[in-house]
């Protein structure tokens, strides 16, 4: 009975992955979830687990005692990047080594686009592929089998972390994707193929690039979400100085443990600029199959994605008249 861990579990990719992981496990494959505090995964979510004979344990990546009571004995173990810039690297050193001491035979990580660039130095990369091109490094000098997927950007990002600051800055996308096309990804797609590669349908030692199913630029996608709400929205594309004085001058913290409490804008800075650049030098250009390969479904388009969130969205305060907005991307 192979024995899968998926770790991060209550968490918004790794649930999607535990649902996914639930229906299409074998009926030999033991699988557990771990969350680093069980009482933050939802009950409901936890009883329907139990019922089908799956194990949930606490894991933390900061706790090497608790993770290696719960790998022990198991085939794959999955690792989810955290939001914790600079300290996942030690996070995933520590994952790492909990997998060696347990015999652990296969890792699966979820890294970004960007992090197999070749370069000199490590600054040579743009800030958000640094600590993941460190942890593939890690991974792939540990002697373990591994499944890397390299995510694009979620398009859930831009409901959840750029749409919400469009009335703070003047109802205007301040940006600096400088009109450049990309395949956002849905979060969803990202955590169905984590559970897929975890049991096993990868290839041993593959990296993987997970994309949306086409590329448009934030432009068109501002202009559908305005479209759906009658809200009327300018497109307003930046340099990256520019758009870094700018949000400074709001006081968007440098780095994460900053105080981002009276602020819409949810990103430090250099990952708010990050962002950008990624779209703009062309990382998210080309699309794969990857999600339809690995999982047997089609990867939701951005339209299906941010359709979820459209009650979040400003509103005009009359959409009755709404010849005003662009209609690019209409189906």
């Amino acid at each position: 009975m192979p024995k899968y861990v998926l770790t991060g579990a209550d968490g918004k990719l790794g649930s999607v992955a535990a649902a996914f992981a639930a229906e299409i496990a074998k009926p030999e494959d033991k699988l557990v979830f771990t969350s680093h505090k069980l009482s933050s995964i939802p009950k409901e979510s936890l009883e329907a687990w139990q019922a089908k004979g799956i194990e949930v344990a606490e894991a933390n990546y900061d706790d090497m005692a608790s993770l290696l009571a719960v790998f022990q004995g198991a085939e794959a173990v999955s690792m989810v990047s955290t939001w914790a810039f600079g300290e996942r690297r030690q996070q995933a050193a520590r994952v790492i080594e909990a997998c060696k001491q347990c015999g652990v035979r296969r890792i699966c990580y979820t890294s970004f686009v960007g992090a197999g660039q070749e370069v000199e130095k490590e600054e040579d990369l743009p800030f958000l592929p640094r600590d993941h091109a460190h942890i593939e490094k890690l991974i792939k000098e540990s002697g373990l089998e591994y499944n890397i997927q390299r995510n694009y950007l979620y398009a859930d990002n831009i409901a959840e972390l750029f749409v919400p600051c469009w009335q703070f800055c003047g109802d205007s996308w301040l940006n600096n994707t400088h009109h450049v096309r990309a395949a956002y990804v849905a979060r969803d797609d990202c955590g169905r193929v984590l559970a897929a590669l975890l049991l096993g349908r990868g290839q041993a030692n593959k990296v993987y690039h997970v994309t949306g199913p086409e590329a448009v630029t934030d432009g068109q996608i501002m202009d559908w979400i305005c479209d759906q709400t009658g809200y009327q929205c300018e497109f307003v594309d930046m340099p990256d100085a520019e758009l870094r004085k700018w949000w400074a001058a709001k006081g968007l913290p440098e780095g994460v443990d900053g105080d981002f409490k009276d602020l819409p804008m949810k990103l430090c800075i250099e990952d708010l600029l990050c962002c950008g650049e990624m779209v703009a030098k062309g990382y998210m250009l080309e699309t794969s199959d990857v999600v339809e390969r690995l999982t047997g479904r089609r990867p939701l388009r951005f339209r299906e994605t941010l359709m979820k969130y459209k009650s979040t969205y400003p509103m005009a305060q009359d959409t009755s008249d709404c010849d005003h907005v662009a209609n690019h991307c209409r189906e």
